[in-house]
This record gives structure tokens, sequence and C-alpha cells, in this order.
């Protein structure tokens, strides 16, 4: 795989427990479209919604399909159409992963048995909300695919 940036070839490394690929010349980062779904989720909802936006001038490194370009929360992300996955510029990634957290369970207490009660604390605004609805229908895909 080739940086798109400068075509250096990528180095398969670790981040945050993520394998990426990372060019060693920018610093820049090739992510897997399946090592963060709720950023796949979001990536997949804007293309589609977006159909005609124009390709960056960037080549995926994985397939070299041409990236599009979207804002996740703040944060610039190259996003290929075809494989969703992603290209981070220098030191974004941290950030990325930050931003993509899941919700906390949080102990509300316990019934008269001794069971704990459990609920999970939403801390995900709207766009979260519709990301996780969006791969819900994809996971509906897959699982209708191979019952087939």
């Amino acid at each position: 795989m080739l940086c798109p940036a400068d075509d250096t070839p990528l180095a398969a490394s670790a981040s945050s427990g993520y394998e990426v690929h990372r060019c060693p010349q920018c610093l820049g980062v090739a992510v897997a479209g399946n090592v963060l779904p709720a950023v796949r989720a979001y990536a997949a909802l804007e293309l589609h919604k977006q159909p005609d936006q124009p390709a960056h001038v960037r080549p995926c490194p994985r397939d070299g399909k041409m990236m599009k370009s979207l804002p996740y929360k703040g944060i610039a992300l190259d996003v290929c159409p075809e494989c969703r996955g992603l290209w981070l510029e220098a030191g974004k990634l941290p950030r990325l992963l930050e931003l993509a957290h899941v919700a906390q369970p949080v102990n509300l207490g316990r019934l008269a048995d001794g069971t704990e009660i459990r609920r999970e604390r939403s801390t995900l605004n709207l766009v979260d909300k519709v990301e996780g609805i969006w791969l819900l229908g994809d996971l509906a895909g897959l699982l209708f695919k191979f019952w087939k």
C-alpha cells in the first residue's frame, strides 16, 4: 500500500490497539473501514446523502479508488466510497478514537433479590444515534445475505 499523499510505502503499525498503516514520511494513517463501525456508518450515510460530491484527489491506499473528504465531528478525513477505508492526516487518529467512543454502562441499583439493574448511559448525540441506526441496517443486510 502506498501513501495517498506522497506515494511512500505504508508500514503496518498499531495505534491505541488498532492495526493501521502509517506513512513514515508524512505520518498520515490509513485505517481499514471495519475498524471504527460508528465512523464507517457515518461515512456511508454521508456518501449516500451526497452521491454527486466530487472525489478528492487522493487515491485509497487499499483499492486505488478516489476518496472523498468528509468532516466527522470536526475532524477532516478522506473516505473511500468503495471499501470505506479512512485516510487521516498526522495526529488525527487519537482524536478520532476519542470522539468515536461507545456508551458506558451505569449501575442504577439492585432489585430486591440482589440482581443488578444496568442501563446504558447515552452520551450519544443525534448524529451518533443515526449512525447506530445505519449500522444496524448494514448488519441486517449482511444477515439477510447469509440467510439466503
